[in-house]
């Protein structure tokens, strides 16, 4: 298949803090409009849909001990008849990275490595090829981009296709890679934002590969997916000559929204899928969301109430508002918020998790300039949350799982 490049796309990776800011608290004639106002969220989302002009929109909201809310509205594809559906898989991009921190925390739990432990413990032929700088780096730092490994967001179309001739199986060409860059390219110096690196994710990888004798998709699907019932979800781009039938991606190239074609070939190597490869319908992005949120409010979940609380807590100053896999910071009106944002240039997605509300809503779009619109689902679902009188807010148990 040819591929096509497109600039500055070889991953884009959103990890900003402004996922979903809410306003400061309403007054009570804003409260009182806003119910007024609300509407089904599929109606809301055809309704920011069309400001922003986006072939299609899917959004789900939990809360509390209520039955999810998804829906899904516009285009699989630009122009196209074909409706979207629920079972339609949406690119989440760096979402992939809280999967893989996620799956790291089950293997902890297992006792097959720790926290502390080093790349260098788990692969100790390593020790004597990389620089000095990347011996200490921890399972914990590499996961909250607190190792100083280099970035890996964004590259020329050059090294693309240098990183997609590895040889060998996916789990050999991480490797491979890892011991390449280890050993040739300087530390990443940046702090907060600038410290983000899908590099350090290929090394939590290996490392959860070698502890295991199993590849990292094995692990995701089998460890992950499949304990939580999650059935619509994959690889790469949901589109492709074999699927044609799920969303395709938009681009804006030359000011016009551009579907991508089927035999696109998918842009992001192998050795750097676990920070970025996973699609997934919106219904099973919301079931793995809300396996955080009962986790974080000490409910029955697949990990221990401890596990989930260690992966959303900040590790230290180096990489301000990274947790294990998600971004975190604290809202006036809503407490502690815990999110995650990412794109491949041709897909958006957002999660935001309220557990002191006991909300998370899940948002995702076909299109990569879908920023704006998917903040905006975000906000206008949390204002009409917060204008909802206290009765009907949701309980502040929840048993069910989604």
């Amino acid at each position: 298949m040819k591929a096509r490049h497109y600039p500055l796309v070889a991953l884009l990776v959103l990890c900003e803090s402004s996922c979903g800011n809410s306003s400061p608290a309403p007054s009570q004639s804003a409260k009182r409009q806003a119910a007024e106002d609300q509407v089904d969220l599929g109606e809301t989302l055809e309704r920011i849909r069309g400001k922003h002009e986006l072939p299609g929109l899917a959004a789900a909201v939990i809360q509390g001990e209520r039955p999810v809310e998804a829906a899904v509205v516009g285009a699989r594809r630009l122009g196209s008849p074909d409706r979207l559906q629920l079972a339609d898989r949406f690119h989440i991009a760096s979402c992939t990275k809280s999967m893989t921190a996620t799956l790291a925390a089950i293997l902890v739990e297992q006792g097959r490595l720790q926290w502390t432990s080093r790349l260098v413990d788990i692969l100790p032929e390593l020790g004597a090829r990389i620089r000095p700088e990347y011996r200490t780096a921890t399972l914990e730092q590499l996961l909250s981009h607190a190792a100083g490994f280099p970035a890996y967001t964004q590259f020329g179309p050059e090294r693309l296709e240098e990183l997609k001739s590895l040889p060998g199986t996916p789990t050999e060409q991480r490797l491979a890679f890892l011991t390449q860059v280890l050993s040739s390219e300087p530390p990443n110096r940046g702090t907060g934002d600038a410290a983000y690196s899908n590099a350090g994710y290929t090394a939590v990888a290996v490392m959860l590969e070698r502890v295991s004798d199993q590849s990292w998709e094995q692990l995701i699907r089998t460890r992950l997916f499949q304990p939580l019932g999650l059935t619509e979800v994959g690889f790469g781009w949901p589109a492709t000559e074999d699927t044609p039938d799920q969303p395709r991606g938009h681009l804006r190239l030359g000011g016009r929204l551009m579907p991508q074609p089927l035999d696109d070939s998918y842009l992001l190597p192998v050795a750097l899928w676990p920070a970025g490869a996973v699609n997934s319908s919106i219904g099973d992005l919301a079931r793995y969301t809300a396996d955080h949120l009962r986790g974080l409010r000490g409910e029955k979940a697949l990990l221990s109430g401890a596990t989930y609380q260690r992966l959303h807590r900040t590790l230290n100053r180096k990489a301000a508002g990274f947790t294990l896999g998600w971004g975190v910071r604290s809202d006036p009106q809503w407490g502690t918020v815990h999110y995650g944002a990412g794109s491949g240039g041709t897909f958006f997605t957002r999660i935001l998790i309220v557990p002191d509300h006991n909300v998370a809503i899940v948002v995702a779009s076909n299109s990569g300039d879908a920023a704006a619109a998917t903040r905006e689902v975000i906000d206008t679902i949390l204002r009409q949350i917060g204008a909802l009188p206290a009765q009907h807010r949701p309980k502040s148990s929840w048993r069910r799982r989604v």
